[in-house]
């Protein structure tokens, strides 16, 4: 194989580690949790400021990604 031909390959796999790595982050089960800051002096909830967290519901989603066992 010529060093060109192996640079395409290494790319392809590349690209498809990329495609697989996406479409189980798009599958997995998700939840969003929105939290916020607080107001310094009456500690209450500054509703001005949300920061948005997203939570997957199966994490051994993203440990199955390595393409092996995940409970390793």
């Amino acid at each position: 194989m010529n060093t060109s031909d192996n640079l395409k390959v290494l790319q392809t796999l590349e690209k498809q580690t990329i495609c697989n790595y996406f479409e189980k982050i798009a599958n997995a089960p998700m939840q969003k949790l929105t939290l916020f800051s607080i107001l310094p002096y009456t500690a209450a909830a500054n509703l001005s400021d949300p920061h948005y967290v997203v939570l997957l519901n199966q994490p051994l989603v993203l440990a199955s990604l390595n393409s092996g066992k995940a409970e390793n």
